[in-house]
C-alpha cells in the first residue's frame, strides 16, 4: 500500500477501538439520531470516466430515490446514448429497463441489484458500518498523502473476499477516504475532496477514485464523483 500512505504514526494518544473510532465519527457526521430521523432521500450523482492514460471516456449522471425506511427500496435513472436506462429495487427484488422493456437476464440483474445497494452503502457512510454486520479492526494511525494523520480501520464482511479500509481524521474524526482491495494486486483508492454542508450528516460531495496495480506498479485517476442532493425528509 506505498501507493496510499506515506508512514506510519506513532502516537502518545490513548489507543482507541475500532467501534470507538467509529462513534466518533459518527458523532462528527451528525450523530445516530440524525441519521435514522429521514426517510427519504433523493440525489444526483455525477460519474466521470478516465482511462489509464488520463483521457476523458465517458460521463454518466444519475438520480437516485431511495425510501430509507421502515424498508429500503431504490429506483434510478439515467440516460445512455440517449436510451433510458432505469433500476427499481422494491425491498424484495430488482428489476431492470431499457427504453421501458424490462431485462431479465440473471447476470444484467444481479449487476443492477449491486450498483443499486453498492451506491446506497457508499453514500450512506459512515452509518452503514455502524448497523452492517462486518469485522471491524484498528490498524493505528497513518499519514496520508496530504500529509494529514488518520486511524487506519480495516474491515471486513462474511461471506466476501473483498477488504475494505477506512481512513478517519485523527483530530476531527472526518471520514477521509477509503482502500479497497479487489484482489492481491488491484486496489481502488476513494478520497473524499469535499463533504455538503447541508444536512448535518456531511455526506459525499465531491471524490475521487483511483486504480491501483501494485504488480505493474501503476496508479491512475479511474473516475470523479459528484453528488447533490435534492431531497432529505
Amino acid at each position: 500500500m506505498s501507493f496510499i500512505l506515506l508512514v506510519v504514526v506513532c502516537s502518545c494518544r490513548p489507543e482507541l477501538t475500532a467501534e470507538e473510532v467509529l462513534q466518533k465519527s459518527l458523532d462528527a457526521h451528525g450523530g445516530k439520531a440524525l441519521w435514522e430521523t429521514p426517510k427519504v432521500l433523493i440525489y444526483e450523482k455525477t460519474t466521470t470516466f478516465y482511462d489509464s492514460l488520463n483521457k476523458f471516456e465517458s460521463v454518466k449522471k444519475q438520480t437516485f430515490h431511495n425510501t430509507l425506511q421502515p424498508t429500503f427500496t431504490s429506483k434510478v435513472k439515467w440516460m445512455e446514448e440517449d436510451v433510458e436506462k432505469r433500476i427499481v429495487f422494491d425491498g424484495k427484488d430488482t428489476f431492470v429497463f431499457t427504453d421501458g422493456y424490462q431485462i431479465t437476464d440473471d447476470s444484467v440483474v444481479k449487476a443492477a441489484h449491486k450498483e443499486i445497494m453498492g451506491a446506497q452503502y457508499i453514500l450512506w457512510q459512515p452509518y452503514k458500518l455502524f448497523t452492517d454486520e462486518a469485522t471491524l479492526e484498528n490498524e493505528g494511525i497513518v499519514r496520508l498523502e496530504d500529509k494529514t494523520d488518520a486511524y487506519m480501520i480495516k474491515v471486513t464482511y462474511p461471506y466476501s473476499d473483498t477488504i475494505w479500509w477506512y481512513y478517519f481524521d485523527l483530530n476531527t474524526f472526518i471520514l477521509k477516504e477509503n482502500l479497497i482491495q479487489h484482489s492481491k494486486t488491484t486496489y481502488s483508492q476513494i478520497v473524499n475532496i469535499q463533504q455538503e454542508e447541508t444536512t448535518g450528516l456531511r455526506l459525499h460531495q465531491d471524490r475521487k477514485s483511483f486504480k491501483i496495480d501494485t504488480g505493474k506498479d501503476h496508479k491512475y485517476l479511474r473516475a470523479t464523483y459528484h453528488y447533490k442532493i435534492l431531497e432529505l425528509k
